[in-house]
């Protein structure tokens, strides 16, 4: 009994709370995020996260990073390429120096100063990726900027796991052998993985389309994601890799596009959102370990995201006000930068105090920016998808079909 009240618990706070905070213009996911602060240990007491949710809430992270990548079509990413590249360069490299700066002026020693920087340079695509989607984004816009910070995080946990591997290893595989199997991961996932999802797809008959073809998609998801951990990669990378190489397969198969988003977005992305919200002690934002550290991190990681994220838009060609909404929400900082800096701490290269500083940045970031996203973006220029109109019960709009120039 006490599992199915938890469950209903969860549920019931993903429908409930979002309703109620969408009357003071909070988004979905912040919404989500601060049910599971309220609810959790540091707040009322009432759920707690046990073994059961921390499962379920990494099977979220991985579903939300799979249709994160289902949303990024990868004809649209190749095309622009060269474009996701420099954003995501410019809105990597600019944080990452910043972060160093900031940790050597401190008095950090050259492991945590470098450990700081990649904090700085992560995203949160887990957070940014269910914004775009609620704010009905531009498929462009969304497209482009998923990628971006898509290869932020990506790169950011590469130069984690080579940070760890280098201090305490992870993995069997030798640090000198480990860029090499990453090529070779990327490489099968790419080229691969579509050759065996068109086979098990063919496989399953069209009169089983919905069991089958679902099945057959899920085995997929899941063999990414067991490679990934197993050579040391965090398992939301390898869901990420197959929504993005799976996206223009199953974007013809809508039926199973449509019921892998209503598993995800109704059961398995919230309860990955309320762990987040459970799992965060709010006690930092009231007693800090140093206050002027944190004012520090949370000035430097806002500015340097938003100003490179900025850049990085302009010379994707996009006008001065979309560029201003690509930038802010470059900056919010959850799932990567928690568990980096939880990280840290584990193998002794954060103090509890930097690790106060990064919690408060990331509960800071996921309220702010999605307040700050939702005035820019807050006209929608597509119409909303059967999906979103199912989750929400919300009237569609008549001027959906508004121009992206107006918002320019």
């Amino acid at each position: 009994m006490e599992y199915f009240l938890l469950f209903l618990v969860w549920i019931a706070a993903a429908l409930v709370f979002p309703r109620i905070l969408r009357r003071f213009h909070i988004p979905w996911v912040t919404a989500v995020i601060l049910a599971g602060i309220l609810l959790g240990p540091y707040g009322l007491g009432f759920v707690h996260s046990d073994e059961v949710m921390s499962f379920l809430s990494t099977i979220g992270l991985v579903f939300l990073m799979f249709t994160a990548g289902l949303d990024t079509k990868f004809s649209v990413l190749k095309s622009a390429g060269r474009k996701v590249a420099y954003f995501a360069l410019l809105n990597i490299c600019i944080p990452l120096s910043v972060g160093l700066s900031v940790g050597f002026l401190w008095g950090l020693d050259t492991f945590a100063s470098i450990l700081l920087g990649i904090c700085f340079s992560s995203s949160s695509v887990g957070v940014i990726a269910p914004m775009l989607r609620e704010f009905k984004v531009e498929s462009k816009v969304s497209s482009m900027l998923t990628s971006a910070v898509f290869v932020e995080d990506v790169i950011s946990l590469i130069l984690l796991a080579i940070l760890l591997n280098a201090l305490v290893p992870i993995s069997g595989i030798p640090l000198a052998l480990f860029p090499f199997v990453l090529i070779v991961f990327f490489g099968v996932v790419l080229f691969l993985i579509p050759i065996l999802q068109e086979w098990l797809l063919y496989w399953e008959r069209k009169e089983n389309e919905f069991e089958g073809q679902m099945r057959a998609v899920m085995v997929t998801l899941a063999l990414v994601a067991l490679i990934a951990e197993l050579i040391g990669v965090h398992a939301m990378v390898g869901g990420f890799l197959a929504g993005l190489t799976l996206s223009d397969m199953l974007g013809a198969r809508g039926k199973i596009k449509d019921h892998v988003f209503a598993i995800s977005y109704g059961f398995l992305i919230p309860i990955f959102l309320l762990n987040l919200g459970m799992t965060t002690n709010v006690s930092t934002l009231f007693a800090p370990g140093d206050a002027v550290f944190m004012l520090v991190i949370i000035g430097s990681s806002v500015i340097s995201k938003s100003l490179s994220g900025y850049l990085g838009a302009r010379l994707m060609g996009f006008g001065s006000r979309v560029s201003f909404g690509m930038g802010i929400m470059t900056s919010a900082q959850m799932s990567t930068t928690l568990a980096t800096a939880s990280l840290g701490l584990q193998y002794g290269i954060f103090s509890e105090e930097i690790l106060a500083a990064l919690v408060v940045l990331s509960i800071v970031s996921i309220i702010c920016v999605p307040l700050l996203a939702r005035w820019v973006f807050g006209v929608e220029v597509e119409k909303p998808s059967k999906f979103t109109v199912m989750w929400e019960g919300d009237a569609v709009s008549e001027d959906s079909n508004e121009e992206e120039d107006s918002r320019n």
